[in-house]
């Protein structure tokens, strides 16, 4: 663990975490905001803050934890309440209707039957006369419902719930390392260019150069005018070259603007430069790191959970469900009466599925294979996630290889251009030795300048195989978790700490540059 901690923390350092966070901008006029200066630390942090997938991925995240706070509610009691208002008649309420017509609401009647008891009359029992008026029906329920066991198909729910909680702080992270990188491109992408187009705008100048001598021997007489012709043509071609490198840098910009969330329009001016860094780590200490820390072969293991947790919601269908019941209802001619009835009930409630067709059979086999579905997709994206370590660490040691031999290169060029030029002064040599000088000093540059890019490039793209932090370690999440942390522990347990001296000493080496 301290090995890998070591790691991470010099990966930090050598990324986001080490450059100058520096923002600065101009404003010209009623234009507005023109030219804003970024350092990439900058860029990072802008990304990461307007980037709407990562807003996607939060909002995602919400709704995972509602939906697991949901199903853990369903645990506890349900109070329903249910009302009725029905106008209603027909001939089963016609000899009711007439009565309550005739008599009212039911009541005792004053006249009472007479029957003799020996010489005496004797009044009888006084008789219930009237009816109620069916013609409108009012009816209400209460119900409590409580379920005391469900054979384990809401625990199961519960499980999955928080599994697909945790793949969704893993999918957030993810996504945010995927943006750092997209932001740390775009950036590479802008200083590789505007080097090339530096390059190709000192190829016009030393063309002017070349060309101002040889225009003043052509009107000597000391050179023929094919080499003028020969050196215009070559000054249209490098200005030609300015023009697209040019304006590939102004794509580079609006397309840097648009990650860091400015109008694609801004004038971006980086402030970092291209630097080269030996990197010390081997390729097995690489993907031994990937393998443990990437977000998203850590939430491909959550799949699998979870769906092992929906396999054992569906064999609750084999067992019984019991849930305590508590109602009342009533039923009155008017709204909130119980003229007509009213009762009440508590108890246990227990369904059993003795025979469901199979249908608990056939949701078991659909877990099953969900679960081997998500078990081959673990097993690829781990192997895309080493593959992709190690195509970022080759492709970052070729160009380290590249950055020393392309150095070696431009120091033959400018030497052997010296060389050329000082011939053709002398009219040792003829013209198109100096221009083939010139063009491969060019070109030694640009291959310079590739190599620069292509490592730093391939350094970022390795810290996104590697799945080195940004908002929090997915190894200590996933650990946390696996010893019973709620997701909120666990995003807590594995935020990121910050070395006191990280700042302090990448400003020593940017002053030292």
């Amino acid at each position: 663990m301290k090995f890998y901690d070591s790691l991470k923390n010099k990966l930090l350092l050598a990324g986001i975490l080490s450059c100058t966070l520096v923002f600065s901008a101009k404003v010209c006029g009623a234009e507005g905001l023109s030219t804003v200066h970024l350092s990439l630390a900058e860029s990072i942090r802008m990304a990461l803050d307007t980037d709407e997938s990562i807003e996607s991925s939060a909002a995602q995240r919400e709704a995972a934890w509602h939906n697991l706070r949901a199903i853990r509610r369903s645990k506890g009691p349900v109070v329903s309440w249910t009302s009725q208002a029905y106008r209603i008649g027909g001939r089963n309420y016609k000899s009711a209707n007439e009565a309550h017509d005739e008599y009212g609401d039911p009541h005792s009647s004053d006249t009472r039957p007479v029957y003799v008891s020996g010489d005496d009359l004797v009044l009888g029992s006084p008789l219930s006369v009237g009816s109620y008026a069916y013609r409108n029906t009012f009816a209400n329920s209460w119900s409590l419902t409580v379920p005391l066991y469900t054979g384990g198909q809401v625990e199961g729910q519960i499980d999955a719930g928080r599994y697909q909680l945790n793949r969704a702080d893993l999918t957030a992270e993810n996504t945010r390392q995927t943006v750092r990188y997209a932001a740390a491109e775009g950036y590479a992408n802008l200083i590789h260019l505007e080097n090339l187009a530096r390059v190709a705008r000192e190829a016009v100048e030393m063309g002017n150069t070349q060309m101002n001598l040889i225009q003043a021997q052509f009107e000597e007489g000391a050179v023929a005018e094919a080499d003028l012709l020969m050196m215009k043509v070559n000054i249209a071609n490098d200005r030609q070259n300015l023009v697209n490198a040019e304006k590939q840098v102004d794509v580079a910009k609006s397309t840097l603007a648009s990650i860091v969330g400015l109008p694609q329009d801004t004038d971006v001016e980086p402030l970092d430069i291209f630097t080269y860094e030996p990197y010390d780590k081997d390729l097995a200490a690489c993907e031994a790191y990937a393998m443990e820390h990437r977000p998203d072969g850590l939430a491909a293991d959550y799949n699998i959970k979870a769906a092992q947790a929906q396999k054992d919601t569906a064999k609750a269908g084999y067992r019984p469900k019991v849930s305590a019941v508590a109602g009342q209802s009533i039923v009155g001619n008017t709204p909130f009466r119980s003229e007509r009835s009213n009762a009440w009930e508590a108890g246990l409630n227990i369904s059993w599925n003795i025979f469901d067709n199979g249908v608990t059979a056939e949701s078991v086999q659909q877990a099953d294979a969900n679960i081997r579905a998500y078990e081959a997709e673990a097993r690829r994206v781990k192997k895309a996630i080493r593959l992709e370590t190690r195509t970022a660490y080759l492709n970052m040691k070729a160009a380290e290889q590249n950055i020393q031999e392309t150095a070696v290169a431009v120091k033959q060029a400018e030497d052997s251009y010296m060389i050329a030029q000082v011939r053709y002064e002398e009219g040792v040599d003829v013209l198109l030795g100096l221009t083939d000088a010139q063009d491969k000093l060019t070109r030694a540059k640009q291959n310079y300048m590739t190599a620069l890019y292509q490592y730093n490039l391939s350094r970022a793209a390795l810290e996104k195989a590697m799945g080195v932090p940004v908002g929090f370690d997915a190894l200590r999440y996933a650990a946390a978790e696996n010893k019973g942390a709620t997701a909120e522990q666990a995003l807590k347990a594995s935020q990121l700490e910050k070395e006191p001296d990280e700042d302090e000493g990448y400003h020593k080496r940017q002053k030292a540059n």
